[in-house]
């Protein structure tokens, strides 16, 4: 059955990253009201994890990246963390499946544009995050694929499970600033899964939070995290 999907991912991820027709959102496009939840209830999460005290000492251009970005709603989200503390910085969203249409026949880039518009100086690469090259002072990892099924059912080859050099690549950008490394899971077991390759590659790890729906979330399942520190 692994074989079977990762077979079908394979051939689907290769049309869609080949049809890149854009359609673009009409001047009068407003956030939709699940979208705007989303946002709301990722911040929440990130305000448990003291995501806003990463930006309140230093005096720094920030750069921040989000890995796995799919649609870049959280563009104006970490602008508006920067624009709290008073600082300035650039946001980029990494995103590898960034051609999935959606159900309108938009792709995730064609959101991702939109988003980028919502923050002062945000950035969208479709490319995989092993490839991006910029060091980094925050890099935001929300559910990163560390095991088999996840990834197969959010319709990605297998090729692409590359855990461990996912968290080396994290840490070698982060590490000539100090950085920091944001990390999540919609489970337990992926979140151990995670924070044991995180520390792998060289991370110290922070005490863990979490955050659980109510009848009224868009998201469904509970969010557990840890913000992961390196050195030099």
């Amino acid at each position: 059955m692994q074989s079977l999907k990762n077979l079908r991912n394979q051939f689907d991820f290769f049309v869609r990253s080949k049809i890149r027709f854009e359609k673009g959102l009409p001047e009068d496009f407003q956030i939709p009201l699940s979208e705007k939840k989303f946002q709301e209830e990722i911040e929440e999460f990130l305000n448990k994890l003291g995501f806003n005290k990463l930006f309140q000492d230093s005096e720094k251009h920030f750069v921040v990246s989000d890995v796995g970005a799919k649609n870049f709603s959280l563009a104006p989200v970490l602008d508006g963390y920067l624009k709290e503390n008073h600082k300035t910085g650039e946001i980029h969203g990494i995103e590898l499946d960034a051609y999935r249409r959606l159900s309108d026949l938009r792709s995730r880039f064609d959101y991702a544009k939109f988003f980028c518009a919502q923050a002062r100086e945000a950035y969208f690469h479709p490319i995989d995050f092993l490839d991006f090259q910029k060091n980094c002072d925050v890099i935001l990892m929300l559910n990163p694929f560390v095991s088999e099924s996840p990834l197969l059912a959010w319709g990605l080859p297998l090729k692409h499970l590359k855990p461990q050099e996912l968290f080396l690549h994290a840490s070698d950008l982060l590490r000539s600033r100090r950085g920091t490394l944001v990390l999540s899971s919609p489970s337990e077991d992926e979140f151990e899964i995670a924070s044991n390759h995180a520390k792998k590659a060289g991370f110290r790890l922070g005490e863990p939070a979490s955050w659980h729906p109510n009848p009224q979330s868009i998201q469904k399942r509970p969010r557990f995290g840890r913000l992961c520190l390196i050195d030099r």
